[in-house]
């Protein structure tokens, strides 16, 4: 019975990264007492064209990731240095 528990959680972790997704660089070193707050990223994001579905902290820390469509309907993923909202990386 434990087999098919392991072999689950191994898979896990091997496809884990492959789903992970995401961004690894650097967006700001800033504080975030320096950071903008997330409805004002999202009204400058909304300002450059795009429809914001969501918006959060990234998981290193340091970048907003914004879940929007452009113009054309395509979903996309924009990392945004928080302390000004430019986009540092979209995918």
């Amino acid at each position: 019975m434990k087999a098919p528990i392991v072999l689950s959680v191994f898979y896990l972790l091997i496809a884990g990264p492959a789903f992970a997704g995401g961004y690894s660089g650097t967006c700001t070193t800033a504080a975030k007492d320096q950071w903008m707050t997330e409805e004002a990223a999202k009204a400058k994001v909304t300002e450059a064209g795009y429809t914001v579905t969501g918006i959060k902290i990234t998981r290193s820390g340091n970048c907003y990731e914004a879940y929007v469509t452009d113009k054309t309907g395509k979903k996309m993923e924009l990392f945004l240095d928080p302390t000004t909202a430019k986009v540092v990386h979209s995918q």
